[in-house]
């Protein structure tokens, strides 16, 4: 699972990461990335409750219309591979312009997307070791004319092998990728041959999709993209028309180029707003999607002509990061005693008021609390007395002004919070309170919701929420992301070379119940860092267009969306 960071509120598959967003819980809704609210009931309801993207037949939409969703921010690059790119705002354009070799069931269950991918790969022993095969579709190309063949998996390849400090290419994740040996062409240019140094399990968390043989160069992959989308690099049902930086908006047309089934939309446009910007905007039709990601703006979109509300569990993690390299958080100790100061039933208590929701608490960021192998892997509880003692013991007094402080020095904090949702500053607040009851001086610091990309990219904070979104349905990927020493993805700056060696070799566990087993035992160890601290999963609800058809929270079919079948249903009102 790679995953994206986006905003809490917060694919096709671009390799098997996690997605990154800030915290904000409202804004933007996508096909429910976590920009959410309303009446969801419990997380651990069935499969069958949680599928609401109103799935109909291509062949009985209308042909025409244009979709108008509004956007957190503007990646810093533009290579969703590259770190930088990491955004789930942006991974909600790349899922109709850029490859994604799987189609995923709401359940997770992987099939082959045959525009791309023939057949789902074969795994052979041969000569002691593992040999995938991949067979790509023979009209697969890059909008350029490049065919989509074994020179797009071996730049792929190469392109993630390495950490930065290795290879130079400032890549997300390597895991899967540094376990090949080679890549090859078989029998014909689009038959792949894949030989691994050692097994890795499972297969589908490698080549999710892949990148154009031009990004194949460290220059290219870090620089190509930083300020050109290269539309002609992509390949999917829909293309990038127009970017717009100054009015923050991308508009996507349908692909002339694609061989597949030609999309039913005119066209698709993307408009960079702030949370509070977003209920107004849907309320007039200027856009046809909006999170509810509260009380508030759910009671607000109330009554809007033409609305319906679609609800789904969130595929995302809630998280507080502590940045371990900021001069404020460097002592563990403090660190440790935010954490036992950090009340996450009162947060979740604010984060979920009226929303008639519950869920178990979140040990892991790893595992969903759906999921039957999520475990508490947390290494302290909520303790007030507990997080002062361990203040004390560290050498910290408490002062007159009722916070504490070591040579000299108060025990401040910056908290960094972005966009202007009501939620995320209540949420805050309370944070700062409860910081404050135990003698710590939580300081917020507001920024634009723009901002978020840049001060990810910089990592010019101390502490802030964001949220981790899937891209597939294993962890395996996400554990080196997160939790590596060396991962970029890892903005606490923790973790350790003893740790980096047993995540390396998850994914040569071929048995699901002892890889599990392992990636809770490695997160448990890790946590006692107090570098990241989950949250909550919660769900997914949003106010969509009426009529707006195979497009909306559907757990793990949301991943990877097919956009050519995406439309508005005959007789409904849209743009």
């Amino acid at each position: 699972m790679k995953s994206r960071r986006t905003k809490i509120a917060l694919a096709a598959a671009m390799s098997s990461a996690l997605v990154l967003s800030a915290c904000a819980d409202g804004g933007s809704a996508g096909q429910g990335d976590g920009k959410d609210g309303g009446n969801a009931g419990s997380g651990n309801s069935q499969v069958s409750d949680k599928v609401s993207n109103n799935p109909q037949d291509r062949n009985s939409l209308e042909q025409g219309g244009t979709v108008t969703m509004a956007m957190e921010s503007f990646p810093t690059n533009f290579n969703g591979f590259h770190v930088d790119g990491n955004l789930g705002a942006w991974s909600d354009v790349t899922r109709a312009t850029d490859p994604g070799l799987y189609l995923y069931t709401p359940e997770g269950k992987p099939s082959p997307r045959t525009e791309y991918l023939q057949d789902m790969p074969k795994i052979e022993q041969k000569d002691g070791k593992e040999v995938i095969t991949y067979k790509m579709n023979p009209k697969a190309v890059w909008n350029d004319g490049t065919k989509m063949d074994w020179k797009s998996f071996e730049a792929t390849w190469k392109a993630n092998r390495a950490p930065v400090d290795k290879e130079g290419f400032n890549n997300i994740l390597t895991t899967g990728y540094e376990d090949i040996e080679k890549v090859e062409q078989g029998s014909t240019p689009e038959e792949v041959v894949v030989t691994m140094k050692k097994p890795f399990y499972p297969v589908t968390e490698i080549f999710g999709s892949l990148i154009h043989p031009k990004l194949g160069t460290k220059d290219a992959f870090n620089e190509l993209m930083k300020n050109d989308v290269h539309a002609e690099l992509r390949s999917g049902p829909f293309t990038i028309d127009k970017v717009d930086k100054q009015a923050q908006t991308i508009i996507l047309k349908p692909n002339e180029k694609w061989w597949g089934n030609k999309p039913l939309l005119d066209q698709v446009v993307f408009r960079q707003m702030e949370d509070q910007a977003t209920i107004s905007a849907f309320k007039n039709g200027e856009i046809d999607m909006t999170g509810v990601a509260n009380k508030a703006r759910l009671q607000q979109v109330q009554g809007t002509p033409n609305m319906e509300l679609r609800r789904s569990q969130r595929l995302s993690t809630g998280v507080y990061v502590f940045n371990t390299k900021a001069p404020s958080l460097k002592d563990v100790a403090i660190r440790k005693a935010i954490w036992q100061g950090i009340d996450r039933e009162q947060l979740k208590q604010v984060r979920f008021n009226g929303l008639d929701y519950t869920e178990k608490p979140v040990g892991s960021a790893l595992y969903y609390n759906f999921q039957p192998e999520a475990e508490d892997n947390m290494p302290v509880t909520f303790d007030k007395a507990a997080a002062e003692k361990t203040l004390q013991d560290a050498g910290y007094a408490k002062g007159a002004d009722g916070f504490y402080a070591k040579d000299g020095k108060k025990a401040t904090v910056k908290y960094t919070t972005f966009g202007d949702d009501p939620l995320s500053t209540a949420l805050a607040q309370t944070t700062q309170n409860q910081l404050k009851a135990v003698g710590i001086d939580l300081q917020l610091d507001v920024r634009p919701s723009s901002a978020f990309g840049t001060t990810m990219e910089k990592k010019d904070f101390d502490f802030l929420s964001m949220a981790w979104s899937s891209n597939t349905n294993s962890p395996v990927g996400a554990v080196c992301q997160f939790y590596c020493s060396d991962s970029t993805s890892n903005y606490s700056a923790t973790g350790k070379p003893e740790l980096d060696a047993r995540i390396k070799k998850i994914g040569a566990i071929s048995d699901p119940a002892a890889q599990a087993k392992e990636i809770n035992a490695i997160e448990k160890e890790w946590m006692q860092e107090f570098g990241q601290m989950p949250l909550w999963n919660g769900p997914v609800i949003a106010a969509y267009r009426q009529g707006l058809a195979n497009f909306g929270p559907a757990l793990y079919t949301t991943v990877t969306p097919k956009w050519e079948d995406v439309g508005w249903m005959k007789g409904s009102t849209h743009n």
